[in-house]
């Protein structure tokens, strides 16, 4: 998602750059499930979409110029049923304002989807497939990258090399870029405690799929999240089209549409890298033995997901990097033509966005939205280096009698700055929320979000004597 929103936001500012993905297609992986848009509804909309309405039809009154399915409802239950909180427009009625219409729900799209809308706006060519980074070097002449291409099917292929004036890892949690700037002993990946499963499936018939509705059930260890995924009329999983969906199981009637869901508990590391190991099958086992007995329509959905829509993965972040460490990198990371000794003031021209720079657990929806902002944030800041002329002061980065070089590495500098300082909270937001969304937290009653009640049991506690 960064590297595609990074390459349109330059390209809307005629800041010539090229995409190297691993992949060898655009289809290769599913790059799967749901995405909610928050803050990054803002980047999008810097980009050129519009996730929340912008007008209305004057005759049919629905609300065009918008993707996404905008969720109206939010209802917390216990394992049995029990509502424990609800929230909402539909809860709360419709708002005066647009504003705060806008903040009464929240808009959900496939993360596949989201990546089609942005790569179809990119100049041809501008994306090359079949590119996994070997290394770079960092010298007064640029940047010399050396990757190694697919060929066909084969996984195997030429190393070629490419030159670049400034690089950017977008390359996920495991970034490669990461690891020979920083190095993995320096910045280690953080086990969070917990295991998710998430899978897709035709929305069962129930007024907690009706494409308008977010669900959470908890029993104070393990928990499980539903949101809508497409609605009947863009259906995101051509296998699952039609009304009625045969398992091996047995037939269920749909609502149409689908929905994704999101089941996580703790686990010890080891046994939740075997279980993710052991396939799809074993995921849905896993799923149907700790929640196959809960309420409606929590079996029938698990039931209906084909094991091909169903993955699984270990829960990781890392420690927050200081912004020393993001713009000079360990030892390993120095520039040729630099002192073995000078990694304070040395200049890079490499840095990181999204994942790469930030990666944090799934359960505060933030990781998308933290990487749309560092995408069009970043190109805010090169286009100021890369098109004011020397003797002009931008209103961040101090100009004035600079090179292009110079004015490159105030950009990175202040563009780090405020990233790491933005998404610091989110990451740190994350990790609490992979603790007490496993705990009785998470079925406090009220009708307010779970963080919310994280923070009054915090609050409460402070207070004991």
């Amino acid at each position: 998602i960064g590297g595609f929103a990074l390459a349109l936001a330059l390209q809307h500012r005629r800041i010539p750059c090229t995409v190297y993905e691993r992949d060898s297609s655009f289809d290769e992986r599913s790059q799967g499930y749901g995405l909610t848009m928050q803050q990054g509804a803002k980047a999008l909309k810097a980009l050129g979409f519009h996730l929340v309405p912008s007008s209305r039809d004057g005759e049919s009154g629905e609300d065009v110029g918008r993707f996404g399915i905008h969720s109206k409802r939010h209802v917390v239950h216990t394992s049995d049923g029990t509502v424990v909180g609800e929230w909402g427009m539909k809860v709360w009625g419709r708002p005066d304002t647009k504003a705060d219409q806008a903040s009464r729900q929240n808009a959900h799209v496939p993360r596949q989807e989201l990546r089609r809308m942005l790569m179809e706006k990119i100049q041809p060519g501008t994306i090359q497939w079949g590119h996994a980074l070997v290394h770079y070097q960092d010298s007064k002449d640029g940047l010399q990258l050396k990757f190694q291409k697919r060929d066909g099917e084969s996984s195997e292929g030429s190393v070629i090399e490419k030159t670049a004036t400034v690089l950017v890892g977008a390359d996920g949690i495991r970034s490669a870029v990461r690891r020979q700037k920083i190095g993995d002993e320096e910045s280690p990946l953080s086990y969070l405690g917990c295991i998710v499963i998430l899978g897709i499936s035709t929305s069962p018939v129930s007024n907690l799929t009706d494409g308008e509705t977010v669900f959470q059930t908890a029993d104070g260890t393990t928990r499980l999240y539903a949101m809508p995924f497409s609605s009947v009329e863009e259906t995101a999983t051509a296998s699952l089209g039609g009304k009625n969906v045969t398992t091996k199981e047995e037939p269920y009637e749909s609502n149409g549409g689908e929905t994704m869901w999101q089941l996580s508990f703790p686990m010890k590391e080891e046994d939740a890298i075997k279980l993710s190991q052991l396939g799809s099958s074993a995921l849905k086992s896993e799923a149907l033995a700790r929640c196959g007995s809960w309420h409606h329509p929590i079996p029938t959905l698990l039931k209906m997901t084909p094991e091909t829509l169903i993955s699984g993965y270990p829960v990781y972040d890392r420690e927050l990097l200081s912004p020393d460490l993001l713009r000079s990198g360990t030892q390993s990371e120095l520039r040729s033509d630099s002192k073995k000794d000078d990694t304070s003031e040395r200049d890079s021209s490499v840095t990181l966005i999204g994942d790469a720079a930030h990666p944090m657990s799934p359960f505060k929806g933030q990781g998308a939205n933290q990487a749309l902002l560092d995408a069009v944030g970043l190109a805010r800041v090169l286009y100021k280096a890369f098109s004011l002329p020397a003797g002009k002061k931008g209103k961040e980065i101090n100009v004035q009698n600079s090179t292009r070089a110079e004015r490159i590495q105030n950009s990175l500098l202040a563009y780090e700055k405020d990233m790491l300082e933005r998404s610091a909270t989110k990451v740190e937001a994350s990790a609490r929320a992979a603790k007490f969304l496993h705990s009785d937290i998470a079925i406090t009653k009220g009708n307010f979000p779970r963080g919310t009640a994280a923070a009054k049991e915090e609050l409460s506690s402070e207070a004991a004597p």
